[in-house]
Order: C-alpha cells, then sequence, then structure tokens
C-alpha cells in the first residue's frame, strides 16, 4: 500500500487527556473519544485512498499509537485492532465488501475489532475451535471468541474460524444473525477497552464475506495483521512508559524525604536512569521496525516482534518505578499510577506473550544466522 506521512495532532491528544481519567474509571472509552480519534485520520490511516482513506507510514501511525498511549492504553488499542482489520480487509476482502465497509471504518463511522482469541487459543492460534461450515449461501459459524478489544462497541468482527479446508477469516458483522456479544470479566488493564465475548451460534455469513481463502486465515491474514498488532503495541507501550517517565521525574522533583528532593537520592537517579536507557532503546528499535516495515525489509517481522517485546518490558519497568516513587499512592486503586502498573502488565501479554515472543525472536535469529551463514559457505 502507497503511504503518505501522516500525524495524529498533539492538540487531540491533549483534549483526549484532560478526560482520561473520568473515562477510565467509568470503565469505557467513550463515543466521544473514538469520535476525536477518527478527526484525526487515524482510523483511515490503513485504508487505501480509493475507499475514503489517507494512508499514513507505519512510522507516523506508530507515533499516533505512541501519542495515545501517554493518554490510555485503552485508547490507543482502538488503532490496534481496528488498524488489523482495515489492513486485512483492504488486501483480501471481496471487492464488494471493500467497496461498501471501508469508506465507513476510515471515516470512524464504523468500528473494526479483531476476533482470533479463543479460551485454548491464544499464543497457540493452530488450536482454533471456531468452526465455519460451508453452505449453498455462504457460511455458518459456530464457536466463542474472548477478549475482543472494542467488541462491545464494535460494528464488523474479523473472526478466524475452521473450515474443512483449513483455517480461514471472515468479516462478520455486529448484527449478523446468530452473533451475540457480552462485556467480558473485568481485567485488571485495559479496563475501558470494551473487552467482549463473542458468541457465534450458527452465525449466518455470507460468500463474499470470506477474507482471502480457506486455509489462508492463520498463514497470512492473521500472521500479517498480528505483525501490524505488535507495532502498534510497542509505539503504545513507548507511550506508557513515556507518561510513567513523566510522573517519576515529576514526584522526584516535588517530593521531598530527609529535606531533599526524591530526585537527589542516588538510588532514585538509579531507577530513573533505569527507564531511561530501556526507554531510547525500545524506541530505537520500534521505529528501526517502522522503517523496515515502510521499506519492505525481508526481516521486517524480526524487528516487529523485537520492538515489541522491548517495549513491553520498558513499559512495565517503567511503571514500576513510577510506583515505587509514588508509594502508597501508587497502589491507590483507580490511580494513575495505579492503571498504568496494570496496563504495563496487560502489554507484556496482548499480541503475543513475553514467552512466546522470545521463541518467535530466537528462530528468526537463528533463520537470519543461517541465511548468513549458508550464504557465506557458498
Amino acid at each position: 500500500m502507497n503511504t503518505v506521512t501522516g500525524r495524529f495532532p498533539v492538540a487531540a491528544r491533549d483534549r483526549l487527556r484532560a478526560e482520561a481519567e473520568r473515562w477510565e474509571r467509568a470503565g469505557a472509552v467513550p463515543r466521544t473519544a473514538v469520535a476525536t480519534i477518527a478527526r484525526t485520520g487515524a482510523l483511515g490511516a490503513m485504508v487505501p485512498a480509493e475507499y475514503g482513506g489517507a494512508p499514513w507510514s507505519h512510522a507516523a501511525y506508530g507515533d499516533a499509537n505512541r501519542l495515545l498511549g501517554t493518554v490510555s492504553a485503552a485508547a490507543q488499542s482502538l488503532l490496534t485492532v481496528h488498524g488489523m482489520v482495515c489492513r486485512s480487509l483492504a488486501r483480501w476482502g471481496a471487492p464488494a465488501v471493500r467497496a461498501d465497509w471501508l469508506p465507513r471504518l476510515a471515516a470512524g463511522v464504523e468500528i473494526g475489532a479483531f476476533a482470533l482469541t479463543e479460551e485454548q487459543a491464544g499464543s497457540d492460534v493452530s488450536a482454533l475451535t471456531c468452526t465455519a461450515r460451508p453452505v449453498p449461501d455462504g457460511w455458518r459459524l459456530t464457536g466463542v471468541k474472548r477478549w475482543i478489544s472494542f467488541g462491545m462497541l464494535a460494528d464488523v468482527f474479523l473472526v478466524f474460524a475452521r473450515t474443512p479446508r483449513g483455517q480461514a477469516a471472515f468479516a462478520v458483522r455486529a448484527d449478523d444473525p446468530g452473533l451475540a456479544r457480552e462485556p467480558e470479566a473485568r481485567t485488571a488493564g485495559f479496563r475501558a477497552a470494551h473487552l467482549a465475548r463473542l458468541t457465534l451460534d450458527d452465525c449466518a455469513v455470507p460468500a463474499d464475506r470470506l477474507v482471502g481463502r480457506p486455509g489462508f486465515g492463520l498463514a497470512e491474514v492473521a500472521a500479517r495483521a498480528l505483525t501490524l498488532g505488535r507495532l502498534c503495541v510497542a509505539f503504545g507501550a513507548l507511550g506508557v512508559a513515556e507518561a510513567c517517565r513523566d510522573a517519576t521525574l515529576h514526584t522526584a522533583a516535588q517530593r521531598r524525604r530527609f529535606g531533599r528532593r526524591l530526585g537527589e537520592f542516588q538510588l532514585v537517579q538509579g531507577l530513573i536512569a533505569d527507564t531511561e536507557v530501556a526507554l531510547e532503546g525500545a524506541r530505537a528499535l520500534a521505529q528501526r521496525a517502522a522503517r523496515a516495515l515502510d521499506d519492505g525489509d525481508d526481516w521486517a517481522v524480526a524487528q516487529v516482534l523485537t520492538a515489541k517485546l522491548a517495549a513491553s518490558r520498558a513499559a512495565r519497568l517503567a511503571a514500576d518505578c513510577s510506583a515505587q516513587l509514588h508509594g502508597a499512592e501508587g497502589l491507590a486503586e483507580g490511580s494513575p499510577v495505579e492503571r498504568r502498573s496494570q496496563d504495563a502488565r496487560v502489554l507484556e501479554i496482548i499480541e503475543g506473550n513475553t514467552q512466546l515472543l522470545q521463541q518467535l525472536i530466537a528462530e528468526q535469529v537463528t533463520a537470519r544466522w543461517r541465511a548468513a551463514t549458508t550464504g557465506r559457505d557458498a
């Protein structure tokens, strides 16, 4: 997809920041916040111009995720899942579906959500139990999807299921017969992300809603969507880490103990230094990964995996340091410090947990080494 350089307005971030604590306490990103994000053009950033989008580079989209991450990890997750759906439909959706759905998704009139996870299929996506049965006029989907970000607000879902010819992706509407949704159990982090459980009971889906082809769902559609999603999470984690770092610096400069500012104590300076090193290292990796995707680098996937792992770890470290300096205040339920600490924990799990990423990175590093070694031997 040809991209132009987009930019998420800092003024929009500031408007959202002024409201974020209120709707975080309420446990739901409101429609007004979604509308503010839509007006920036970010919801159309993964949609080609011919369908009403204004495609951004991965670097620009990443920075939008970073800015939203400084405000709310839950709000940032909207860009993750919506972008994954838009990118998948733009690349593999049937012409009629692209023409009908993408303009509304690009404008933010409708919201997309990514429905892959199941009770026993999280990191191991090959363990899907949701099924798609072919019928004369299309497909019938049956199964349960869990932990769907923005699932309670979404109009469109990208649902993955098993067919007799392999796993496949389907574009499903929230009002399709046989689809029901309910709020997921309340989580410690991402409290405002409208998490939903989807139940598909012989859900009727027309034939042209197949995205790609059977046998193509995980190897291509899900894999490429997850690469984009992991890039988004990496930049979103940078935003969380920045917000935690700034809270730490403010407290270190303002709070006094034993007649000195906290920031004057050497051990506190060590926490600040460790946070900054982790943050700047993760920033460099995330920016490199975004450039690799923009340039079509053969090893871009490996760079995205590395960036996601480093950034989620940086967010966790920054959150822990911030909580440590804030003391009991940082443990108070609903405080900004406590919220970011819980959100940082989630960032180490979503779009591939730390242990899965370690495995995938090791496989990529080994493959790259073998390719280089083979070349030298030749």
